[in-house]
């Protein structure tokens, strides 16, 4: 099997089972994947940024960060945090304008690319994609506003607490830990971006967080071994 046809079929799984393209026919998710251009981005390349005005990516595996940069103080903050079937950009498919943002590969990725235009007459054709993708866009929105809310009303060890907690899968491994999922094994620096502060604060949370026992770091791999203290230290948190 050449690895053009492992890509196709990789991606026409990671379709089936993301939400954004999972309720879509078979044949229509991999007609999708036959327009399509495959890209392969290496961890930490630079990445064009004007291609996103005229393309929209598909995630096939690999972490996506989306970043804005102070261009005085050189400091970033991470916007988003992509994973396999997720779009970019979404906000240049929308409106067709410029969208100045840093995208920032955390892994090495497998993409897919088709032509804005084309994007949106395949939006058009396909109803039941609409479905999926307007709660996919809220979604988005939400996570924005509560990022907003986060670094205006909340402190960093709170701000921090909610991201690792975010991503903890709340069922409990063979050894009663929870496992941290999508930003396990992420450094402090790229931590600290997803949050608004800087590497050594965060340096210094997460040292206080293993010292309480709340979390434990193996080989940069995090679980939570203390849930119930973990969402104490999360103000404002439903569960």
């Amino acid at each position: 099997m050449d690895s053009q046809t492992f890509l196709r079929e990789r991606a026409c799984k990671v379709l089936r089972d993301s939400f954004l393209f999972g309720n879509l026919k078979e044949t229509v998710r991999c007609g999708l994947v036959d327009e399509c251009t495959e890209l392969y981005w290496k961890k930490g390349d630079t990445v064009d940024v004007d291609g996103g005005m005229q393309y929209l990516h598909i995630i096939v595996s690999g972490r996506l960060k989306i970043t804005q940069i102070d261009p005085e103080s050189g400091r970033s903050l991470a916007l988003f945090l992509l994973k396999e079937g997720d779009i970019f950009d979404v906000f240049s498919l929308l409106d067709g304008k410029e969208h100045i943002v840093f995208p920032v590969p955390l892994d090495h990725m497998e993409l897919l690319s088709i032509p804005l235009l084309r994007a949106r007459e395949w939006i058009e054709e396909h109803a039941a994609f609409n479905k999926r993708f307007l709660p996919y866009l809220g979604d988005r929105m939400r996570e924005l506003e509560a990022f907003g809310e986060s670094l205006v009303f909340h402190d960093t060890t709170t701000r921090l607490a909610n991201l690792i907690l975010k991503h903890t899968d709340t069922c409990p491994t063979e050894n009663e830990h929870y496992p941290v999922k999508l930003i396990n094994n992420l450094s402090h620096e790229s931590l600290a971006e997803m949050i608004g502060s800087v590497r050594s604060v965060v340096s210094t949370q997460m040292h206080k967080l293993k010292e309480e026992k709340v979390i434990i770091s193996k080989r940069g791999h995090l679980a939570v071994k203390n849930l119930e203290h973990l969402f104490q230290k999360c103000e404002h948190f439903k569960r």
